[in-house]
């Protein structure tokens, strides 16, 4: 079976270089997927969970707070403005954060000018609670 290689980088630090089979991301336009042999692209990146499975069939999760992602032949390049593991989350201030901003959006409209701001952190909290359950 073919591979990908994968990078996964943030302006501060690699998070991620392997060979994979696999990964799912989730593009600004919805989540998608990537197998060996798909075609190039280039598309921007929502906040949400990347799902990677390795050569050696192991499967990683990521939260990504938004960035790009790159594939050619046979490579995937992904740079994220943030990164999260399992292991880096605070539950109960994720928990409390995510409260937080959902109460905030649901006295805010569609156009206050915090609205997209105050939307995007409430779903890196959320997506936080998810991967560390």
């Amino acid at each position: 079976m073919s591979v990908l290689d994968c990078v996964i980088v943030t302006p501060s630090k690699k998070i991620f270089e392997g060979k994979i089979n696999y990964i799912n991301a989730p593009g600004k336009m919805g989540e998608f997927g990537v197998l060996p042999g798909h075609e190039s692209f280039i598309t921007t990146l929502d906040v949400g969970i990347i799902n990677i499975k390795t050569e050696e069939d192991a499967e990683l999760s990521y939260l990504i707070v938004g960035g790009y992602f790159e594939v050619t032949e046979d490579k995937i390049i992904i740079i994220a403005d943030e990164v999260y593991t399992k292991d880096e989350i605070d539950t109960q201030d994720a928990s409390k954060k995510a409260d937080e901003y959902k109460n905030q959006l649901s006295s805010m409209g569609f156009n206050d000018p915090d609205y997209e701001n105050t939307k995007r952190k409430f779903e890196k909290y959320s997506n936080m609670l998810k991967l560390a359950s």
